[in-house]
């Protein structure tokens, strides 16, 4: 008789669907069930059935949603789609404003620009302070808040670039591995991040 510990790590554990397909969480992977590490596993454990959704099925994307609070993915897509959206809520880089080189591109941030974009739009003398990450303050005029909106729109539409580019990848076998996806995207997929505060310095 199997011996069960009652210790979970969603980062080395086992899912397993009633029609044999099996998934394990430390190398993002379907695995085989005569694998050495998931025998080894199984002497004190017991893989979690897979989870169902509306439907009874027991999809990918069900598991994903399991794994997602982890920042574990079924697949190099599931991956990739991870990386674009920490991508899109990071930060890039500034061009053709003065003393605005760098700004934080998280929904608040995209938010707050676009209320901004929208007075700006009816009213050109309207300007605004904005905070720079080491805590000084640059004024916005008209123009450059209309420059600014569409910098960040621009961001955000190349992060869904990057991310076709990447699942095309997967798709034709020309990419194998998340060390590939980060390289398209410059990012890697981060499992903790710092507090955001707002500023650096």
């Amino acid at each position: 008789m199997i011996a069960v510990t009652a210790e979970y790590d969603p980062y080395d554990w086992y899912w397993l669907a009633d029609d044999g397909r099996l998934f394990s969480s430390k190398t993002s992977t379907m695995i085989q069930p005569d694998d050495p590490d998931y025998l080894a596993w199984l002497e004190s454990h017991v893989a979690t059935p897979w989870p169902r959704d509306d439907d009874g099925e027991q999809t990918l994307a069900e598991l994903q949603r399991v794994l997602v609070p982890f920042l574990i993915w079924v697949d190099l897509k599931a991956y990739a789609f991870e990386v674009r959206a920490q991508k899109e809520v990071g930060s890039m880089q500034v061009n053709g404003i003065a003393g605005l080189t760098e700004i934080r591109t998280d929904p608040a941030t995209q938010t707050l620009l676009d209320r901004y974009h929208s007075v700006a739009a009816t009213n050109k003398e309207f300007t605004v302070k904005w905070v720079n990450p080491d805590r000084s303050t640059v004024t916005l005029d008209a123009t450059a808040i209309d420059s600014l909106y569409n910098q960040l729109a621009t961001f955000i539409a190349s992060t869904y670039d990057m991310y076709d580019q990447a699942v095309s990848g997967v798709d034709d076998g020309s990419i194998t591995d998340t060390g590939q996806i980060d390289a398209i995207f410059g990012v890697t997929l981060e499992r903790s991040r710092k507090v955001d505060i707002g500023w650096k310095t």
